[in-house]
């Protein structure tokens, strides 16, 4: 089993930097960096084998690189609405993480092993970068119901855009909650990426329909997590082409502000 240890962050760091340069990226460009994980019960094993904890390391070094504050905000998801927005990971706390933050701690029992639905997290994502506000609906019925709509925008909170990275290892049940919030950002041309890690042998199809349809969604295929964290390539995998590309574009946007 191929894992990964972050040993020496500032160097993986140089790494990331490294990768970027040959995307054409040669100047830092400030990011947030998320992190959503499956914590469905297909996923149980991962997490206990210690792999998820290598996952989780290795994103890490990208966001000692984008992030000013060097941290990854970091949620976790099942079904409905069992998800939880948690402590960032950052290079002081990230040993140790997955045990103390997420298997051990008491508060998510509840949510822990149940199934897969996506849109509750993506919404949570959204609505914490401050690119979706929920309004309340106009007319009688959203008088009396109290009954909200979404509005989503363009700009983050912090105006720096957001790369979310998705760990997953089975088909979501939502799809229609899920396209419609997928849709609706990209429509909005919100600051978000996601990239999304599909694990194991499952078809995925619901996300490499998305990653076909919408330019803020990519998918990798990660097989053998193990192995993916493991390999020498694995932020040529994390930094795919699209969303370099997408980087540069809301930096050059950002510059036509200035």
């Amino acid at each position: 089993m191929t894992t990964f240890k972050l040993q020496k962050p500032e160097e993986e760091v140089r790494r990331v930097g490294f990768v970027l340069q040959k995307q054409g990226i040669h100047e830092r460009i400030p990011a947030q960096v998320g992190l959503n994980i499956d914590i469905s019960g297909s996923m149980a094993e991962l997490f206990s084998s210690g792999i998820v904890q290598s996952a989780l390391e290795r994103v890490l070094p990208v966001a000692l690189y984008f992030d000013d504050d060097g941290r990854i905000d970091t949620w976790v998801f099942s079904d409905t609405d069992r998800i939880a927005s948690i402590t960032p990971a950052t290079a002081n706390n990230y040993g140790g993480y997955v045990e103390r933050e997420i298997t051990g701690n008491p508060l998510l029992k509840r949510i822990l092993w149940g199934g897969t639905d996506y849109a509750p997290v993506i919404r949570s994502n959204l609505m914490t970068y401050g690119l979706l506000e929920e309004q309340n609906s106009g007319g009688l019925l959203g008088m009396i119901f109290g009954m909200k709509r979404d509005t989503l925008g363009e700009e983050t909170r912090s105006g720096v855009p957001a790369i979310n990275y998705f760990l997953t290892d089975g088909q979501n049940s939502d799809h229609d909650a899920a396209w419609r919030l997928l849709r609706e950002a990209e429509h909005a041309e919100s600051q978000i990426y996601y990239v999304m890690v599909g694990i194991g042998d499952d078809e995925f199809s619901f996300l490499r329909a998305a990653a076909k349809e919408f330019p803020n969604v990519g998918f990798v295929s990660a097989r053998n997590l193990g192995a993916f964290v493991g390999s020498d390539d694995a932020y040529e995998k994390l930094l795919p082409a699209e969303l370099c590309s997408w980087l540069k574009h809301e930096h050059e946007g950002d510059d036509d502000h200035h």
